[in-house]
């Protein structure tokens, strides 16, 4: 049975986030290894994930193409560490079709 439904338009890559950015399921599924009876424990709106690229620093250790991005964008926005959103996490193709 199907949890959570994303509208037609909307292009969500786990890859992208588990593998490239080493999010935990839970972060967005909540505890599902206690869940007796699964259930959506965030809204994952558009609001929602916009929010979590704004408030979300790259990880960029052991990660060659994030690294050599992550000092070039990083001296243009003077800062350390850059967000999601820096680094074109908010570009609308990203999820729209």
């Amino acid at each position: 049975m199907r949890i959570h439904n994303l509208p037609d338009f909307v292009y969500f890559n786990h890859a992208q986030h588990v593998e490239v950015g080493q999010i935990e399921c839970q972060t967005c599924h909540g505890p599902v290894e206690e869940m007796e009876i699964m259930y959506q424990y965030s809204p994952l709106t558009m609001g929602w994930c916009i929010n979590c690229h704004r408030e979300t620093n790259v990880k960029v250790e052991s990660n060659e193409y994030y690294a050599k991005i992550h000092e070039e964008l990083s001296k243009k926005y003077g800062v350390e560490k850059l967000t999601v959103a820096q680094m074109g996490g908010l570009e609308c193709g990203k999820c729209h079709y």
